[in-house]
Formats: C-alpha cells, structure tokens, sequence
C-alpha cells in the first residue's frame, strides 16, 4: 500500500514521542515529574566528565574536528574519514539532504518504506519532491524496495530505516547491499537510516561503503549514548558527496563540547559492551512485565525500545499518562504503543506500581 504526497503543505505538528511538555499540559502533572518513556533514548547516559573551559570559550580546532571523524570511524566501521559527514544531528541531515543531493542529480520520486520516522516524508516534501510512503510489513519491506528499484527511473529515492522506528525491523547487509547496487544499476539513490543500528553493529553497512557510491547512511550519536542534547548525527557516503555536503554544513557545524564528549564515548569501548548488555536484559525485562500485567503483545523490537500490539493502546497510555508516564502513540495505527526502557531502581518500581492498577 501506498500514499502519495505530492506537494508541500503547512507544517503540521508530527507526532513525536518526548513530548514532556504537551503531557504536562494535558495531564496537570509538572514536566519535571514525568517517567518518559515515549522515546528510544538510552536511559543511562554516557557518563560527560568535565569539559576543559576553553571548549566553550573559542571556536572548535579542525584537529579536534579530525580527532572526532577518526574516532566515529572506527566506531561505525568506515574504512575512511573522507567517506564521513560530521553534522548536528541527524535530523538536520534529514533536513538538508532533500535540498542538497538534487545539485548531483536529478530526481524523479522519492519512495519511503514505512511506517517510519515521519520527518523523512516532511523534509522531502516541504523541498517540493513528489514522494510515495509504502506502508510495509517488517518481512515485506525488502521485497517491497527491490520492486521499487528494480523498475526505477533514473534519480530515484528509495528510504529505509534500518532498524525501522516503530517497528523495529531490520534487514541483515546482505540484503541492503542487494538494494544498493540496484540504486546504483538503475542510476538512482537508496537511503538508509541506521539511527538505532548500535545495539547491532554487525548489521550496519557502515563498513561496505567504498563499493555503495549511490548509498547515503545515517548515524545518530544521542539515542544509544543517551545524549540528545549534545546534538550530533554523521552520513557515510562517497568521499565526494562527504566532501560536498560537509562544504554546504560549513566550518563549526559541531561545537567543542560535543566534540570532546563523542570522542571520548566513541573511543569507549568498555562501556559500549556493557551498555548492550544492559539493554539487551533491560528489554526482557519489560516484555516480561507487559506480559504479566496487561493483555498487549510484542510486535516489534530493538534494544532500545519495543512495539506493542493490543485493542487497548491508547486507554494503557492514558492510565500510564495519569501516573506520569509517558509512552508512545502512533497516527498510522491506534493499536501500537511504544516503550521505552526505564533507567533506575525507582523508574522501574514506578510502571510496575502503574501497571499493577490497570
């Protein structure tokens, strides 16, 4: 199945999760007191040691900068900093992308693999492309984008986020490999959102990037390290499509803070291991407290958050939202929630004690 969307239209708000504040409204209950779990943020931060005066007083080095690239390398996998894109968050790579990539060819449709992250849709529209969302099953979605690309025209788009967000699905490298080269056969593009691959490493596509010349892939910093607010997101692509798109960001895209905290979690590898581990029980964990207390089933999964299946979603989230918890919702299907994973002792101890009165 799929809807199209033609031309731009007025902003809408999406529905994102981590919406404290709106919650807060609605529910009368100060933002400071509310459990979110409406988002795939790691709950247990990297942990941000002192930062040096002197990142916050002057302007980032480009040896710092270099220092940064090198370290996310070796993290995801790249065989070399001139294949890598250093920006301030994903999301204003999603945001550029629409505008930036039409200066190397032309486009003729974007096609995004859904239900997915909606700000693809939105920024690809509000730059005036004519885009198709394919609403797919997790174990349709590659099938769905060969058949895409297998009959494409020249400068054609195709999306994939990989895991997906909400649903969790993801496609082995293999099988993305598959999808690239058919991008590259049929003179067309294949972008892949890997925002939740940490968890996965040995699923990305991050380390095949010297023969993917038409492949565009997503990294984001904050949700495994748990660090939204320090604003980083990097593209692996071509080393002259990198260069380019890192002329169009500009000098002191990424300011000295960040980078000295994302090198050092980059570099980490200690905590990196721990920290999967940790997620990975953290995640049984709650499918085995959903099981015991309400009637919903999993259908979808990362260890980063799980998707839900029941008749009764949105009465769960609004019981839960009476208690200041906060989960996540969707527009494309009233009988889905998502959650994310509680951080502390007390979190913890406080869904169980919401879910024991439902």
């Amino acid at each position: 199945m799929a809807s199209r969307i033609n031309q731009p239209s007025p902003a809408s708000p999406i529905n994102h999760g981590g919406a404290i504040d709106a919650a807060a409204r609605k529910y009368g209950i100060p933002a400071h007191r509310w459990l979110d779990l409406s988002t795939g943020i790691n709950p247990v931060a990297y942990p941000v040691a002192e930062i040096a005066t002197a990142h916050w007083q002057r302007l980032p080095l480009s040896s710092e900068l270099d220092g940064l690239k090198h370290a996310a390398c070796k993290y995801y996998g790249v065989p070399d900093t001139q294949y890598l894109v250093a920006a301030p968050g994903t999301q204003a790579l999603i945001q550029t992308i629409p505008y930036w990539l039409p200066d190397h060819a032309e486009l003729s449709g974007i096609h995004i693999m859904g239900p997915t992250y909606g700000e693809h849709a939105r920024c690809w529209q509000r730059a005036g492309h004519d885009c198709e969302l394919h609403e797919t099953a997790a174990d349709n979605r590659k099938a769905r984008a060969r058949d895409i690309l297998a009959t494409a025209t020249p400068g054609t788009v195709v999306v994939i986020v990989n895991p997906n967000n909400p649903d969790g699905g993801i496609l082995p490298p293999d099988d993305i490999a598959e999808l690239a080269a058919l991008a590259e056969q049929a003179d067309s593009w294949l972008i892949v959102d890997e925002a939740f691959m940490d968890c996965q490493p040995g699923f990305s596509v991050c380390p095949m990037i010297y023969r993917l010349p038409r492949t565009l892939i997503l990294r984001s910093f904050g949700k495994f390290f748990g660090l939204a607010g320090v604003r980083l997101g990097c593209l692996v692509t071509a080393p002259n499509l990198a260069t380019d798109l890192s002329d169009r960001i500009g000098p002191w895209a990424i300011p000295g803070p960040t980078i000295e905290i994302a090198t050092r979690a980059f570099s980490d590898t200690s905590w990196q291991t721990e920290t999967r581990q940790r997620l990975a029980a953290d995640g049984n964990r709650l499918d085995d407290l959903i099981a015991a207390k309400t009637s919903l089933t999993r259908s979808g999964t990362t260890d980063l958050f799980r998707y839900y299946d029941g008749t009764d979603c949105a009465q769960l989230a609004d019981h839960l939202a009476r208690h200041g918890i906060l989960v996540r919702l969707f527009d494309h299907d009233i009988t889905k929630v998502r959650f994310g994973f509680p951080g502390t002792t007390t979190d913890w101890q406080r869904i169980e004690t919401a879910l024991d009165q439902w």
